[in-house]
């Protein structure tokens, strides 16, 4: 099989170009994937494809997945976005691209995904003599490709032959795999249109009565004015930068302190603006600190609620527990903690 060692080293180039421009215009798209695989068929795998179909492939070059890529992704919708993206990027030979969604009889077994068979767009970045090549493209969520490795798996390939109940048990197993991909989809969409209305609730000052989770917690800490004005004055006593972090630890802290919703939180942050700008002039004037994390705020808030509630040692140590597991450092938090109530409050 001359052609194919003739053409090895081109279709490694192709492979590498492809990754490159695949996976980077997902990234700038903010597309995030499970997986994306790629590999590029050995001389044994090309030659048995070959010589079963020896009427369709007179060359490698008729060969439509010598190179081969695969991207898994989590949800259904992101199927038709990385498609868009392809379709653009690369040139597709639509008479041999497949969408089994539309191909697979209701009960048919297997999988559902679509295949796109493409090349290069002429550019001055890689040779022109590489667009000639074509390549695959497979794009499936994780449930798809979970029944497709399965059914590989199983060497269950056809229902020819397979008795009555096993073809049942086949069939109704994907069923449920095609209604959970629904549902996670459902999921998504709902909890985009849950952030769209937090984000509108918060943009327009309306706090009161919106209960804290991970999602409404993230979203006033990127548009609430009285929370980013607090951590930006905390900032500019070391004139430290502010780095952005996931503050799920917290909500069970402020839960623990009666802050259940986002407007007990701004509440507090009135409340106790004064002495949470002491501690922090405290902890960083003439510091070396030059980042801080944008839960500094949340920190602060919550000591300052410690300080100056009447908290007995016992319950103090049921805070710090969710701290720690470790009794020995929750006993000197609740030390430091009676001190600093100590230095602010006397």
């Amino acid at each position: 099989m001359i052609s194919y060692e003739n053409n090895i080293e081109n279709y490694r180039k192709l492979d590498g170009i492809v990754d490159k421009l695949l996976t980077g215009s997902l990234k700038e798209a903010d597309i995030h994937t499970m997986q994306i695989s790629h590999r590029v068929k050995t001389y044994e795998s090309a030659s048995v494809k070959m010589s079963r179909k020896p009427d369709k492939y007179s060359s490698v070059l008729d060969m439509t997945d010598i190179v081969g890529f695969r991207v898994i992704c989590y949800f259904k919708d992101q199927i038709d976005q990385i498609s868009e993206i392809i379709e653009k990027l690369f040139d597709i030979d639509i008479n041999n691209c497949v969408d089994k969604a539309k191909i697979l009889s209701p009960n048919a077994f297997g999988y559902l995904s679509v295949h796109y068979i493409c090349s290069l767009k002429p550019s001055d970045d890689y040779p022109e003599e590489l667009c000639k090549y074509r390549f695959e493209i497979q794009i499936r969520t994780v449930l798809q490709h979970t029944w497709a490795e399965i059914e590989h798996d199983l060497g269950y390939k056809n229902e020819f032959g397979v008795p009555l109940h096993i073809r049942r048990e086949f069939s109704r197993m994907a069923s449920l795999l095609e209604v959970a991909d629904d549902g996670f989809y459902r999921i998504k969409k709902e909890l985009e249109i849950y952030r769209e209305n937090i984000i509108e609730i918060l943009k327009n000052g309306e706090v009161s009565g919106v209960p804290i989770d991970t999602l409404t917690l993230r979203e006033f800490m990127l548009y609430n004015d009285d929370y980013n004005n607090l951590i930006n004055d905390i900032a500019s006593i070391s004139d430290a930068r502010l780095m952005k972090i996931n503050a799920d630890p917290y909500i069970a802290q402020l839960q623990f302190l009666g802050i259940n919703d986002l407007g007990a939180l701004v509440d507090s942050i009135k409340q106790n603006r004064d002495i949470i700008m002491q501690m922090a002039r405290s902890f960083l004037l003439n510091s070396e600190i030059d980042e801080l994390v944008t839960s500094v705020g949340l920190f602060f808030i919550c000591r300052a609620i410690l300080i100056k509630g009447n908290y007995s040692e016992d319950e103090l140590s049921n805070y710090f527990s969710l701290l720690s597991n470790k009794p020995d450092k929750i006993e000197k938090m609740v030390t430091h903690l009676l001190k600093l109530r100590k230095k602010y409050l006397d």
